[in-house]
């Protein structure tokens, strides 16, 4: 039941962004999505202070992800981007060596500001991970999010999570 209604919450806010109703796996009423492409997640580490006290390292395990464009602004740049699939990473404290592993593999759209390349808001439905640093509006650090959660950039690049309904791991404190 929990799953069915942050369902429903997801398909409000994509009618938010969208302007019009959708189902899951059509993408926004009157918008034919583009076909789905494979997406690869692009593994990295965050240098100590930016998300956690310590260099903290993410590296896909198990990547089956796949990306569309559900909509577009009028001049042809990308509006909403969808993305699905299996996603399992690991999460790397540098400092000490200490890792765990994480099912990253939610469903997610990303509006973006009419450049077509600036995230304006991210949401995620099932897990996901996303990091708040120090000058967020959220507490610091890197975090397996799960449940319906949305989060907004602002033109400058702050971040502040505009939706939290339900569970969050900061891998930071995980691993410290």
């Amino acid at each position: 039941m929990r799953l069915l209604a942050m369902a429903a919450v997801a398909a409000v806010l994509l009618v938010g962004v969208s302007g019009t109703s959708a189902s899951a796996d059509e993408g926004p009423a009157g918008f034919d999505p583009e076909p789905w492409q494979p997406y690869e997640a692009t593994d990295f580490v965050a240098p100590a202070g930016k998300y956690c006290a310590f260099d903290l390292a993410v590296a896909a395990l198990e990547d089956e992800e796949e990306v569309r464009v559900d909509a577009r602004y009028a001049d042809g740049a990308v509006r909403l981007y969808e993305y699905r699939g299996k996603l399992v990473a690991r999460f790397t404290n540098m400092a000490t060596g200490e890792s765990a592993v994480r099912d990253l593999s939610g469903r997610a759209w990303t509006d973006m500001y009419p450049d077509g390349v600036t995230m304006r808001s991210f949401t995620g439905l099932g897990p996901f991970s996303l990091g708040f640093r120090a000058e967020d509006g959220y507490p610091r650090g890197y975090y397996r999010l799960d449940g319906l959660h949305s989060i907004s950039f602002s033109d400058t690049g702050i971040r502040d999570m505009t939706i939290d309904a339900g569970p969050a791991e900061n891998m930071c404190a995980t691993l410290s």
